[in-house]
């Protein structure tokens, strides 16, 4: 059965989307069989992200049975496969039952779950289909604080914490520095992705930046993120700022 790996926040708008499909192909990338789920069944962003609106067969047709597992994953140029979630608002209202059982029948080594920020009934029921927990968060106070929340929540469902993303960081004094989030979140940081204009460039391309730029700061990130949950290590080539200025990547 899969590692079923939730990538959650308690809040939204602080890039938990990005965060779960540049992992899913950065994983991909490293020869892992990987699947990306949007769970976030009321507003969801995954389909969008990666250019795509419209699908005829969605999480939501699964939890209702009206299409096969299969039928409902979708490949992305890049190599991402994912199963979406239907935008249509008659589909916001499915709950989503019998979720753990659909999501360890996937047939991959690794499911990535995009679950739904916050801390509803919906929310909890996605976070209890999942093993594992990575918390997203930006390095503020607002979003730190519903970070320590999830993380909370997660702990209480017997869940293993992999550890909180601090996505957007710029190093600004108004911004909490990582010692202090970790404190906050009572969990260690698993990886920190700087502030990064190529990752509002990939939004707006419906790329992921890891495709768009492998070699930007937020890519670089996103890869040691990945290869850190399946016990590896990444290192980008050496003199990679030398080699960009003079046009050999």
């Amino acid at each position: 059965m899969p590692r079923v790996i939730c990538v959650a926040s308690g809040k939204g708008g602080v890039g938990k989307t990005v965060c779960a499909a540049n992992l899913a192909l950065a994983l991909h990338q490293f020869g892992e069989k990987v699947v990306v789920v949007d769970a976030d069944m009321t507003a969801s962003n995954l389909g969008i992200y990666l250019g795509h609106y419209s699908f005829p067969n969605t999480l939501q047709s699964i939890i209702r049975g009206d299409s096969e597992v299969e039928h409902a994953i979708h490949t992305h140029p890049t190599g991402i496969n994912f199963i979406p979630s239907s935008i249509a608002l008659n589909d916001v209202t499915v709950k989503p039952k019998n979720l753990r059982q659909t999501l360890k029948s996937l047939p991959y080594n690794i499911v990535i779950v995009d679950a739904p920020p916050g801390l509803d009934t919906v929310g909890r029921e996605v976070l209890n289909a999942c093993d594992e927990v990575l918390a997203v968060t930006t390095p503020e106070i607002p979003a730190v604080a519903n970070a320590a929340k999830v993380i909370k929540m997660a702990e209480e469902q017997k869940k293993r914490i992999l550890g909180v993303v601090v996505n957007r960081y710029s190093g600004y004094e108004h911004e909490l520095k990582p010692e202090e989030i970790e404190v906050i979140c009572e969990a260690p940081i698993i990886e920190v992705i700087p502030e990064d204009e190529k990752v509002r460039k990939s939004v707006f391309q419906r790329t992921p930046v890891i495709a768009m730029d492998p070699y930007t700061s937020s890519s670089i990130a996103m890869k040691k993120l990945a290869a850190k949950l399946i016990g590896k290590v990444y290192e980008p080539p050496r003199f990679l700022g030398i080699r960009k200025l003079l046009g050999l990547i």
